[in-house]
Order: C-alpha cells, then structure tokens, then sequence
C-alpha cells in the first residue's frame, strides 16, 4: 500500500510538470495569450459533451445488442474525432476575428487540451473516468492487474507507460487540432480527414478495442498498445509539421 501511495505521488507530479511547463514556455516565451489555452480547453469541453451523449446513445448500445467489436470500435473512434475536431473547427473560425490564429497559438490550442486531460486524469483515481461507460468492467479488470504487478515491471507499467501515453495524446491533440488549422486556411479538406482518421485509430481501433477485447489485461496487449499509439503520435505529428511548413508566418 505504501509503494502505491508512493508511486501515484510521483505520478502526478510528473504528469503535473509536464501539463503546466509546455503552457509557461508558450505564455511567457512565445507570448501566446492565455486566450488560445481557454479556446482549446473550451473546444475539448464541447466536443466531449456531444461525444459522451453519442456514446451513450449509441456506442452503449452497440455493446448491449453484442454487435462487433471492430464496428463498435470503430464508430466510438468516429463519434469521438467527429465531435471533437468539429468542436475545434467551429471555435477556430468563430473566433477568428477576435483572435489571432498562428503557428504558436494553433500548438498552444492544441496544447492545453493535452494539459487538461493531464489535469483531469491527476485528480480522478483509477477508472473513475470510465464508469458509466462501456468500458467500466475493462477498466476494472486492468486496475486489477496493474496492482498485482512486481519489482521493475511495476514502475514500467505504473509510472513510463501513463507518462508516456499522457505525452502521446498531447501530440495527438496538437497535431489533429493543427490539421484542422490547415484545413481552415487552406480549403483542402485532407488534413482534417486525416486527423479523423488518428481519431478512429487510437480512440477506436486501438484505445477502444484493447479495452473491450481484454487486451489490456496482460503485458504483452499494454504494450502493444502503446507501439501502435507511439506509431501513429510519430506519423500525425510528421504529416501535421511538414504540411504546417508554408503557412508558418501565416495567421488567421
């Protein structure tokens, strides 16, 4: 008991540090208003709300009727980059003309999402954040089995793998929130389908179904899991950089 007190202390401090340091740097170095954080927080709050009601409404559902875990997957990996993204899309260009979209601010709104999930996953304790959902009893069996583990293979599990999943979706949410800009300034509706696509991939297709198939009950399934995600964190985070190239002294 006193090694998991210990353990989740150090936990929050890293995950603390790595959600407040990043927002500094762009506040105070790069001189991005504190706007652009609460855009992207308030775009996140938005999108979850309509996610959640569509997940309950019909990724629930899905579950209950026993259809296939690919199709279940599949659509709560949609409803969540659907709703999201949209989310992202409608502030930016509501807020456009209010506030200065650039390549910080566009990091930035990106950025603070992946902080307050951080946030948001610091002062919830093990699968608080899941129940009520379809993945509650998922949830449960891989708190379970993460403290049952042992010696070195705890602090892996316990401690690398949540701060290295937590640094991924921060990417993820700047890149996808990133292609959205680009899609916006740009006309060409590819990079926002592309971000669609991370959304079905890690929401759905790998976050999703590694939880309802029970993958994540042993090693092996976890870290798979995060290969794949730290795959597609690489990928988007390439696509989204390179495609950002021409337009960095552009704002909106």
């Amino acid at each position: 008991m006193k090694n998991s007190k210990s353990e989740d202390y150090i936990l929050k401090v890293i995950l603390l540090l790595i959600a407040i340091i990043p927002i500094i740097y762009f506040n105070q170095v790069e001189n991005v208003p504190i706007k652009a954080f609460i855009l992207g927080t308030g775009s996140w709050g938005i999108g979850s709300i309509f996610k959640i009601v569509a997940h309950q409404l019909i990724v629930v559902k899905l579950q209950d009727k026993n259809r296939s875990i690919f199709l279940t997957s599949l659509t709560n990996g949609f409803l969540s980059g659907f709703f999201e993204l949209l989310a992202a899309f409608v502030i930016i260009l509501l807020m456009k003309d209010k506030f200065v979209f650039d390549y910080n601010a566009i990091i930035s709104f990106g950025l603070a999402i992946g902080s307050f999930e951080i946030i948001v996953v610091i002062f919830n304790k093990g699968n608080d954040l899941l129940k009520g959902t379809a993945l509650e009893k998922s949830s449960e069996k891989l708190v379970e089995y993460l403290d049952s583990l042992q010696g070195s293979k705890r602090y892996t599990f316990n401690l690398l793998l949540p701060v290295m999943e937590r640094v991924m979706a921060t990417f993820i949410h700047i890149s996808t929130r990133g292609l959205v800009f680009i899609t916006i300034i740009t006309g060409n509706a590819v990079p926002i389908l592309i971000a669609l696509i991370v959304f079905i991939l890690a929401d759905g297709l790998l976050g999703y179904y590694y939880y309802i198939s029970g993958r994540l009950s042993t090693s092996k399934g976890i870290i798979q899991l995060h290969f794949y995600l730290l795959v597609i964190t690489i990928g988007v985070s390439a696509i989204f950089f390179s495609l950002m190239v021409p337009y960095m002294n552009i704002a909106l």
